[in-house]
C-alpha cells in the first residue's frame, strides 16, 4: 500500500477550456453593444463616454461583418452591417459642415488651438510650431510654471497675451496680434479651471475669442462637471453681440452628448470645410479621437483646417483659416 495521496482534482473551472469562438462572441457582444449604447449618452456618463468612439466601432463593427460572413450567421451580418452604417454615418456627417467660400472678402483669420501636454519633454521644438503657424490667435493648453521659460518667444512676437499658468494640468494661455479691448479669465464649476474670454477688434469689428480645457469626463462627478463648463460657455456665448470663436480642448468628440448641447444652446457650429473628425488625441493608442476643435458664430466660417504634426504631446495641434 502506497503512502502518496491521489492527487487533487483541479477545479472545475480550471479544466474548461476558453474556445477561440467564445472569445469572438464576446468581442462581437461587445462591439455591437457599444455602438448602440454608445447612442444613449443623454441617459449618463457612462453611455456618454461609449459615444466617442465611433471611428473605432466602424473598424470593429465591420471585422464582426467578415466573421458573421465566414460563420454563415445571417441574423448577425444584418446586424453589424446596419452598426457599420450607422457609425459611418454620424461620423460623415462632421466630414463638411459648410460650403466652400470661393472669394473670401478678406484675408482669412488664422486660429491655432493646441494641448502642449504639461509633461513634454521637447518644450522647444512645441513652440517652434506655434511660432511657424504664424497664427493670428494663438491658444495653449496645459502650460504650467515649466513652461514660463519656453513661452517668452511668444510673448516677443505677439503683443496682447493672458497667461493663467498656475492651474496644472489646465492651465492656459493665450497670445494675439489682432487689437484687444479687453480680457478676463473666467470659472464656471467647483473645480475653478479657468476659460479665458478675450475681447478684440477683428477689422473693424467686434470679436470675442474664448479659450478653452474642459475636465474629461470620466466618472459621475468628472461627467457632471463637464457638461456644467459646457453649459456656462454656452450661456455666455449667448449673451455676446458680435462674431465669436471658442477653441481648445473640449474633451468632447463632434458626436457627444455635451457637445451636441453646446452647439445647440449656444448657436455655436464647426462650420468647416474640412473634416473635424481626424483625431486629434491619444495618437499612439488605438483610442485616438478628436477632441480639439474650433467653433464659430455669427456668420464666420472655417475655409481650411489643419492638423500639425507630433512635437511631444499626446496632442495634435489645430490651425483654421476663418473667414466671414
Amino acid at each position: 500500500m502506497s503512502d502518496d495521496a491521489p492527487p487533487a482534482d483541479k477545479p472545475a473551472l480550471l479544466k474548461k477550456s476558453i474556445s477561440l469562438s467564445g472569445i469572438c462572441d464576446v468581442i462581437v457582444f461587445l462591439s455591437l453593444s457599444c455602438t448602440w449604447f454608445g447612442s444613449l449618452g443623454r441617459y449618463g456618463w457612462l453611455f456618454n463616454l461609449m459615444s466617442h468612439f465611433r471611428l473605432q466601432y466602424v473598424i470593429a463593427c465591420s471585422i464582426v461583418v467578415i466573421y458573421a460572413l465566414i460563420r454563415r450567421r445571417t441574423w448577425l451580418v444584418l446586424i453589424s452591417l446596419i452598426s457599420v452604417l450607422w457609425n459611418a454615418q454620424i461620423i460623415h456627417a462632421y466630414h463638411q459642415t459648410a460650403e466652400v467660400v470661393n472669394t473670401p472678402s478678406e484675408r482669412p483669420l488664422r486660429v491655432m488651438t493646441f494641448n502642449v501636454q504639461t509633461e513634454n519633454k521637447t518644450q522647444d521644438a512645441a513652440i517652434h510650431h506655434v511660432l511657424e503657424s504664424d497664427a493670428d490667435i494663438v491658444c495653449l493648453l496645459e502650460v504650467d510654471d515649466s513652461w514660463r521659460a519656453a513661452l517668452q518667444p511668444l510673448r516677443l512676437k505677439y503683443p496682447h497675451r493672458v497667461e493663467e499658468l498656475n492651474d496644472g494640468n489646465f492651465g492656459i494661455a493665450c497670445y494675439t496680434r489682432l487689437p484687444m479691448k479687453s480680457l478676463e479669465a473666467r470659472r464656471f464649476t467647483i473645480w475653478r479651471l479657468p476659460t479665458l474670454v478675450l475681447n478684440l477688434d477683428h477689422l473693424g469689428r467686434p470679436l470675442t475669442f474664448i479659450g478653452i480645457h474642459t475636465i474629461p469626463p470620466m466618472g459621475g462627478l468628472s461627467s457632471h462637471e463637464w457638461r456644467e463648463h459646457l453649459s456656462g460657455i454656452a450661456t455666455l456665448v449667448t449673451s455676446l453681440s458680435g462674431e465669436v470663436i471658442v477653441a481648445g480642448d473640449f474633451n468632447a468628440t463632434p458626436w457627444c452628448e455635451g457637445m451636441r448641447l453646446l452647439r445647440e444652446n449656444s448657436g455655436l457650429d464647426f462650420r468647416s470645410v474640412d473634416p473635424v473628425w481626424p483625431p486629434t488625441w491619444g495618437l499612439h493608442l488605438p483610442m485616438m479621437i478628436p477632441i480639439d476643435h474650433v467653433l464659430v458664430k455669427r456668420g464666420l466660417t472655417v475655409q481650411k483646417r489643419t492638423l500639425g504634426p507630433e512635437t511631444g504631446s499626446d496632442h495634435r495641434s489645430v490651425t483654421v483659416e476663418i473667414v466671414r
